[in-house]
């Protein structure tokens, strides 16, 4: 039998985290409750939690800045953000930091639902991304990396602490980085590149030549706010320098 998923959720009103937690037990979820991202980051329940939902307006860190603290820390925890008062730009800076919802209060359960529904789906493909040989790293439209999984720290020697929040370009060779400006321009355009062969250095400056199958990542409602990239190392004699459709 899979064990039950852990939600955690932290909201210094404790009316709200309350009735969020009885909704949450209700579809059978574990849930642990705080009431602060201080007290949150202080547990030991970080790495059991499948999905935290944090209020964005709270002492301390608020709940923009608590997703970014776990993202640096190399956590990757699907986050559900509310807030009692929404705003464009924090929506947007959430989901562009791949929060999987941002629910203005007060929300109807069914969207409660419907967020938890996929970030119980992103916990289990991080799942699988963690145990793939491929290395798999996803960034934002600036070219900040927000996930990176195991078998990318042993590809380029950096733990996810070090690279989570950080630019690509760490990766990418001086003589290589208009890739990166060409390759961000067509994932803003929906396109794909599959195959690419190139070369991106590693932790102790030592190069590497690798295929790179880059896709874009998109929001609950369509939006492109990402790509997600599987790294493969290439032992080909040469490589390809043009990025072809």
């Amino acid at each position: 039998m899979s064990e039950v998923p852990l939600i955690s959720i932290v909201d210094d009103d404790p009316l709200a985290r309350d009735g969020i937690r009885e909704l949450v037990e209700s579809l059978g979820y574990k849930t642990a409750t705080f009431e602060s991202a201080e007290d949150f980051l202080k547990s030991s329940v970080i790495a059991d939690t499948a999905c935290l939902i944090t209020d964005v307006q709270m002492p301390g860190l608020n709940g923009l800045e608590f997703q970014e603290a776990l993202q640096s820390l190399g956590h990757q925890t699907s986050v559900i953000v509310i807030t009692a008062y929404p705003n464009e730009k924090h929506r947007i800076r959430a989901l562009e930091n791949g929060a999987v919802g941002y629910l203005s209060k007060p929300f109807d359960d069914e969207s409660l639902i419907e967020c938890l529904s996929a970030a119980i789906k992103s916990r289990s493909s991080q799942a699988r991304q963690e145990s793939s040989d491929d290395a798999i790293v996803s960034k934002d439209l600036n070219g900040t990396v927000t996930t990176w999984n195991k078998a990318a720290e042993r590809l380029f020697g950096y733990p996810a602490k070090e690279v989570v929040g950080k630019s690509i370009t760490i990766l990418i060779p001086s003589d290589r980085l208009n890739e990166e400006v060409e390759i961000l321009d067509r994932i803003r355009h929906g396109e794909s590149v599959d195959h690419f062969e190139t070369v991106r250095q590693r932790k102790d400056g030592s190069l590497v030549v690798v295929s790179l199958t880059i896709s874009p990542v998109t929001d609950g409602f369509g939006k492109i706010i990402g790509a997600s990239k599987i790294v493969q190392h290439h032992r080909a004699k040469g490589t390809k320098r043009t990025l072809r459709g």
